[in-house]
């Protein structure tokens, strides 16, 4: 043979190659149009040799409405987890021809752990596969981890967590897999459509639904509003409000178990917390406890209401009134924690303030105390209870505000009833007390308290409950800022492409500490690098440092791209400075919204632990969704990024300034 003809020969072989390769990359099925909803993960899967079709009157065609059998599902998982069929010298199911193509993959996938056998030696190759089954084939083939969310709540109404295939539903579901949906239908086939797609998105992130956000339906016992001891044995735990059948009985538990309370429900139900998940169980059989882990069962003294006054359900005058008490009602204690009497009413823990009550009742008609829920009582530092009426002035009318301000800096009070102390301790006598506004001079601060002069008294204020002002010079000069980047090190926050909100957020904080520190500020961070702090952590460095405001600076995430915009929380519970937590929430959010030109979405309350547990003005801020288009290319932009830290050292100084 000639060189020329040994080319031409080599080339026409390379080309056929090509071609058969380039045609197996391109199969296409005639009953699969791009508009069906799983035309590109069957692609996917041809192209990784996992699936082929059907040939039937010269058209390829791939069934995709057809159920999916034990045995076809068998082989896909095994060609998809890259592994090869098992050679035996003799079937293990007596359905299952030895020698055949299915045995091997049979075979491969019940020594894998896979499948197993259906029943008496057979494996019900031809069987449609069901989705409960088709859960744990996934879950196991792919080593998904049910440990890490068979304790999570899932959204299928008719999967209980005893249910056997529980743990492998769940992990699906978190690894986004499967749809939310009310109901799984464990028991319904899967068709050859539905399971390419199963496939397709635990071999490929590319496929993945977006991830649910694990614990959302968790208890987070930071939102208990009460804890209760079991007072029987063989309490009934039950996953609905119902004792009408059985069927609904999570588990069993005896005398001394502890629930945190989430929702107390009008018929006697209380909504608990039960191993990680969400249960009930009926408030006869339970005692309920204070916050101190105190039971109520027993009445310490009793009291009498000064005036019309209201329990509440928790120590925040913003939560619901549970009652209403008229003067001179009797009032039994069963704990006083701060600045409030622990009562019962109906049988369940309810609170009133200790200053809306007298220890004894007046034969003299007296004029009830104007009651003003929407002002918070000051606990301070300690809880240290206040001396008796006629040791130190305890009960004295506040004093008129001073005419003139001599010191460069100025206290604002924050709060109603704030105490001024002779020295610097929360069980120090009481010259006086102050309303909130009232002005003071500030002559120095050390730790947590500021030396003070008012109406001529010199003393000491807590400085947790003072709005420091400078009357010259820049407006922040001399305040302990603290600023908290949210997430860091092994939490990443949210993620979309290149965008990692931990990095976006230090970014922006380090500006903002910058612009700041220009002004004479004292700025905290709770990370200066790539760390994780836990939530208590950051909490706790911000009392440390002793912090004039609390600052945590987040970026959003949603499963819906169209969730966009800016948003600044505060503390929904009961919270001293609750008023400056919303004037500092509110400079803030504003000046971002229309600096960087973001969707509003406002200013809100919400329990999050940053904020949750500081007394000082604290807020969070979510600067934008990073799953949304719009708002991640502003938030990885180093123009925006800018625009963001100033909008946020804006605030700061609006909020110093009015």
């Amino acid at each position: 043979m000639s060189l020329r003809n040994l080319v031409m020969s080599v080339t026409i072989i390379f080309m056929a190659m090509f071609q058969l390769n380039t045609a197996y990359a391109s199969t296409s099925f005639a009953d699969v149009p791009s508009s069906n909803g799983a035309y590109n993960e069957i692609n996917y899967l041809i192209n990784a040799g996992v699936i082929k079709g059907y040939t039937e009157n010269g058209k390829t065609l791939y069934k995709p409405n057809a159920h999916v059998t034990r045995g076809q599902a068998a082989k896909m998982v095994v060609i998809a987890t890259n592994n090869k069929p098992l050679t035996v010298k003799k079937s293990s199911f007596s359905d299952v021809t030895l020698g055949t193509e299915l045995s091997g993959y049979v075979e491969s996938a019940v020594e894998l752990g896979f499948f197993s056998e259906q029943s008496n030696g057979k494996f019900a190759p031809n069987t449609p596969l069901t989705r409960e089954e088709m859960s744990k084939v996934l879950a196991i083939a792919f080593k998904l981890n049910t440990a890490q969310t068979e304790k999570l709540e899932i959204p299928f109404k008719d999967i209980k967590p005893s249910y056997g295939y529980y743990p492998y539903i769940a992990a699906i579901y978190f690894n986004g897999i499967t749809v939310e949906a009310d109901k799984y239908n464990p028991k319904n086939s899967v068709t050859r459509a539905q399971f390419a797609s199963f496939i397709a998105r635990a071999s490929s992130d590319k496929y993945r639904l977006p991830l649910p956000v694990q614990g959302v339906n968790v208890p987070d016992i930071s939102t208990a509003v009460a804890s209760v001891k079991a007072n029987v044995n063989n309490l009934n735990v039950r996953t609905s409000a119902s004792s009408s059948n059985a069927s609904n009985i999570l588990a069993k538990v005896n005398t001394g178990a502890s629930f945190a309370v989430f929702e107390i429900q009008k018929d006697g139900w209380l909504k608990v917390s039960h191993e990680g998940r969400y249960a009930y169980v009926y408030k006869d059989y339970v005692d309920f406890m204070d916050e101190t882990g105190k039971q109520l069962n027993k009445v310490q003294k009793h009291v009498y209401a000064s005036g019309n006054i209201k329990a509440y359900e928790k120590r925040d005058v913003g939560s619901n009134s549970v009652s209403s008490i008229a003067a001179k009602e009797k009032i039994a204690v069963y704990n006083t924690i701060g600045n409030w009497y622990v009562t019962l009413v109906n049988g369940l823990p309810a609170y009133v303030r200790v200053s809306q009550t007298e220890d004894t009742l007046q034969t003299e008609p007296v004029t009830p105390p104007v009651v003003e829920p929407e002002k918070p009582v000051v606990e301070e530092e300690n809880n240290v209870p206040n001396p008796p009426a006629g040791n130190g002035g305890e009960n004295e009318q506040p004093v008129t505000p001073p005419q003139e301000l001599l010191t460069n800096t100025v206290g604002k009070a924050t709060v109603d009833a704030l105490q001024i102390r002779e020295t610097a301790s929360g069980s120090a006598r009481s010259l006086g007390q102050i309303k909130r506004g009232t002005l003071v001079e500030v002559h120095s601060v050390s730790g947590s308290w500021a030396k003070i002069t008012y109406n001529g008294i010199n003393g000491y204020i807590n400085k947790t409950y003072l709005q420091l002002l400078n009357q010259k010079g820049p407006a922040v000069k001399d305040r302990i800022i603290v600023l908290d980047p949210g997430h860091g090190g092994k939490d990443p926050g949210a993620v979309k492409k290149d965008a990692r909100e931990k990095e976006i957020v230090l970014k922006v904080a380090n500006l903002v500490k910058q612009k700041l520190e220009k002004d004479g500020a004292k700025v905290k961070m709770t990370r200066s690098g790539d760390t994780y702090p836990s939530l208590e952590d950051r909490v706790r460095y911000a009392k440390n440092e002793n912090g004039d405001i609390f600052i945590s600076l987040h970026a959003n995430a949603a499963a819906k791209e169209s969730a966009n915009g800016t948003e600044t929380f505060y503390s929904v519970t009961s919270n001293a400075n609750e008023k400056e937590d919303l004037a500092l929430a509110t400079a803030i959010n504003n000046e971002i919204v229309k600096n960087a030109k973001m969707y509003n979405r406002g200013v809100k309350r919400a329990d999050y632990v940053v904020i949750k547990g500081n007394v000082m003005p604290a807020v969070l801020v979510e600067l934008g969704f990073i799953t949304n288009n719009e708002d991640r290319e502003k938030l990885v932009s180093d123009e925006y990024v800018e625009i963001f830290a100033q909008s946020i050292y804006n605030g700061i100084v609006q909020y110093y300034t009015k």
